[in-house]
């Protein structure tokens, strides 16, 4: 677990050495399932077991390991990406908790358990990570049907947690922006929230997005519908509405510009892929 930028999922074997401990300071959150083995978190003067079949979600800082014969599967949560892998999931899902306890509050790492949907979807992707093909696009698309698979989930301390990442990833400008991408928001509208002119508004939204307003806000509606069609079954005509295309002609045009298919195709084709 080195912090170089690393693909956003790993398949990592630690062999067990004696008393060796290893020591990192994590620029990311990472989401970690163990295949087989353990892997021990030393926190305040403790060990906590991490074994087969569980999954930790880890906080960036300063971390201990131990390991005994530990297969894992890592996923990496880079801070600039999170936003944007909130926006791809359907608009049923809560990003708000207000759920608290000691096991939420008080440790930079929380354990759970794997029900029967997770533990599926985390042996899919073991399966995967042993293919040589398995590209940097479909990881990602793995890690944003785990953050959707985890925030509509039932584990309430494991969701807080996730939100919690996400929460400290929002910036006032990027509230801003990300909360009206499928809203009929109007720049004018966006600039008085951040108590910008419309001037300073644009010249800070290049600055931070390098594009204009209306290019980056069609782009991350289609990456959103594109999600919604191989994730869900809602018809491509309530996916224009939920990503705020006018109407459905506009959506399909925008989409096969961008993905070469229409959206119809598009999901017959790599639906379940």
């Amino acid at each position: 677990m080195n912090n170089r930028k690393e693909p956003y999922i790993v398949r990592r074997v630690s062999k067990s050495v004696s008393d060796e401990v290893e020591a990192v300071m994590l620029d990311r959150e990472l989401v970690v399932y163990v295949v087989s083995g353990e892997m021990k978190i030393l926190y305040n003067g403790f060990k906590t077991v991490v074994d087969a079949g569980k999954v930790v979600l880890i906080n960036r800082g300063f971390h201990q390991f131990e390991y005994s014969d530990c297969e894992m599967v890592v996923f990496q949560l880079f801070p600039p990406d999170i936003e944007q892998f909130v926006l791809h999931l359907s608009t049923n899902v809560s990003v708000h908790s207000d759920h608290s306890c000691e096991a939420c509050r008080f440790r930079n790492f929380f354990v759970a358990n794997t029900g029967v949907v997770l533990m599926e979807f985390f042996a899919s992707v073991y399966r995967l990570t042993a293919m040589n093909d398995f590209k940097e696009y479909n990881k990602r698309l793995k890690l944003e049907e785990l953050i959707y698979l985890i925030l509509s989930g039932d584990d309430i301390c494991l969701k807080t947690r996730l939100i919690r990442v996400i929460n400290c990833c929002n910036g006032d400008f990027s509230k801003a922006v990300y909360s009206h991408i499928f809203n009929p928001t109007s720049i004018s509208d966006m600039a008085n929230q951040c108590s910008l002119s419309v001037t300073a508004f644009k010249r800070e939204f290049q600055r931070r997005f390098h594009t204009s307003p209306h290019k980056w806000a069609t782009s991350q509606r289609l990456n959103r519908a594109k999600i919604l069609l191989l994730t869900s079954n809602r018809s491509v005509s309530e996916i224009a509405d939920i990503c705020a295309f006018s109407d459905i002609s506009h959506f399909s045009k925008c989409f096969k510009q961008r993905y070469s298919l229409s959206p119809s195709l598009y999901r017959k084709k790599f639906k379940g892929n």
